[in-house]
């Protein structure tokens, strides 16, 4: 009989890999998701969930996983971003912190674990006030697109039908919630005093964090996922 091993590179494979497990055990989930330090019953049993994986929201960013939970008339969302240490050199939250603290454009803002979550919360603010866009905020010039004859304008949702469609999978949550899941260990409570030091207009009761090295534990007999974390070893979070 033949058999096949599946190695995906990065924080990219390690998701796929935990995405297509979960996908055989679905009994596995809630405690996933008790790993992401979320704490809610909604989650216990007979839940419908759909994974949008590397999902386009526009101008809104990509996001690395995106968790949508429904139960009856009830939905839950949750944005994943992940960050690791690479083999060359090594993660510092306090380099994306000094940088947007700064309120100045820098290279690399979108890739910025601050950035992404704060632009997937504008997006969810964009859906529950019935716009395509952030023109109800004032916002930092950083953090708005730039447009084509060298001015700023706000972000879009735009008129792509797989965005819209994802859009629609998302909308009308009770809740969302918005996670980095990071190389170094860090309690989800640091991780929201990091958000309300940099003053974004942003609410951070829902913001979580968690360590990849936590993950990989949970995951200790599955076998599809442990053998993308030795794969990946050196590269995902510090040893």
């Amino acid at each position: 009989m033949n058999e096949i091993k599946v190695l995906g590179y990065s924080e990219r494979g390690i998701f796929n890999s935990i995405v297509f497990y979960l996908r055989k055990h679905p009994e596995k989930i809630s405690g996933f998701l008790s790993k992401l330090d979320i704490k809610d019953a909604f989650f216990d049993n007979e839940v419908l969930y759909t994974f949008l994986n590397e999902q386009s929201f526009s101008d809104f960013g990509d996001n690395d996983w995106t968790i949508i939970a429904e139960k009856g008339n009830e939905k839950r969302v949750i944005f994943i971003e992940g960050k690791v240490k690479t083999s060359q050199g090594k993660f510092s939250l306090e380099t994306n912190y000094d940088k947007l603290k700064e309120r100045k454009k820098f290279d690399g803002i979108s890739s910025n674990v601050f950035v992404q979550l704060f632009y997937k919360f504008l997006l969810v603010k964009s859906i529950k006030g019935d716009t395509d866009n952030t023109n109800f905020y004032e916002l930092d010039d950083i953090f708005k697109k730039n447009d084509r004859k060298g001015g700023l304008t706000d972000r879009k949702i735009g008129k792509n039908p797989i965005v819209e469609e994802a859009i629609n999978k998302i909308k009308n949550a009770k809740l969302y919630y918005y996670v980095a899941v990071l190389p170094i260990p860090l309690s989800s409570n640091d991780f929201i005093r990091k958000f309300q030091d940099l003053k974004l207009p942003m609410e951070t009761e829902n913001i979580k964090c968690t360590y990849w090295g936590d993950i990989e534990s949970y995951f200790d007999n599955a076998p599809e996922v442990k053998e993308n974390f030795e794969y990946n070893k050196g590269q995902i979070y510090e040893l």
